[in-house]
C-alpha cells in the first residue's frame, strides 16, 4: 500500500484547514444575517445589529438566545446608567436640590427596570417549550415586565421637568445614557415578540 508523501499530507492538511475556515465563515454569515433579519424588525436598527453582532456565533440563529441576548445587553445597559447617573452628585458639586432630587428619583426608576429585565431573563431561562401553555404565560409575563421597564427609562427623565429648574447640561448628560437604555429595552420588547410569535397557534 502506498503511503503519502510529506507534501501530500501538508497539502491535504492546508486543504483541510481551508475547508473548515470557509465553513466556519459561511455559518458565522448565516447567523449575522439571521441577526440583521431580526433587527429590521425593531425600531433602532442599527443600534440593535452593532449590539448583537458580536454575539452572532453563540446567537446561533436561535430566537431564545436571541431574546436572552438582547435582554442581558439592555440590562448591562440599564446598570451602567444606573451607576453613572447616581454619581453624579459626588462628581459634581453644583447640583441644586432639585437636580438631586431629579437624579435620585431616575436612579430608582432604572433600579426598577433593572429588577423587570432580571425577572425576564430569568424566566426566558426557565421556559418549557413542551407545555405551550406555560410558554404563553411565560411570554405575557415576560412581555409585561419589558414594557415596564421601557415605561420606567421614559418616566426617568420626567423628574426634572420642561420649567428650567434643571440646568441644560444636566438634563442632557442623564438623557444621553437613559435614552440609550429606552431604546436597547424597545428593541428587546421587539425580539421578544418576534420571538413568543414563533410559537403561536
Amino acid at each position: 500500500m502506498k503511503t503519502l508523501s510529506h507534501i501530500q499530507i501538508i497539502f491535504l492538511s492546508i486543504a483541510l484547514l481551508l475547508f473548515i475556515a470557509s465553513s466556519s465563515t459561511y455559518s458565522n454569515q448565516t447567523n449575522l444575517d439571521y441577526i440583521k433579519t431580526s433587527c429590521n424588525l425593531t425600531h433602532y436598527k442599527t443600534l440593535c445589529y452593532i449590539s448583537l453582532s458580536p454575539y452572532a456565533l453563540t446567537i446561533d440563529s436561535n430566537p431564545q438566545r436571541l431574546a436572552v441576548t438582547a435582554l442581558n445587553l439592555t440590562l448591562s445597559s440599564a446598570k451602567s446608567a444606573a451607576k453613572f447617573i447616581k454619581n453624579i452628585p459626588q462628581g459634581r458639586s453644583g447640583l441644586t436640590r432639585f437636580e438631586a432630587g431629579a437624579v435620585a428619583d431616575c436612579v430608582e426608576e432604572i433600579g426598577d427596570s433593572v429588577s423587570e429585565l432580571q425577572d425576564s431573563i430569568r424566566e426566558l431561562d426557565s421556559i418549557n417549550y413542551e407545555d405551550s401553555s406555560k410558554f404563553e404565560m411565560v411570554m405575557s409575563d415576560v412581555k409585561t415586565w419589558v414594557s415596564a421597564a421601557l415605561t420606567d427609562d421614559d418616566t426617568c427623565m420626567d423628574g426634572f421637568g420642561e420649567d428650567g429648574r434643571a440646568k441644560a447640561v444636566v438634563k442632557d448628560l442623564v438623557r444621553r445614557h437613559v435614552v440609550k437604555v429606552g431604546r436597547m429595552t424597545s428593541n428587546a420588547l421587539a425580539i421578544i415578540n418576534m420571538y413568543a410569535s414563533t410559537h403561536e397557534k
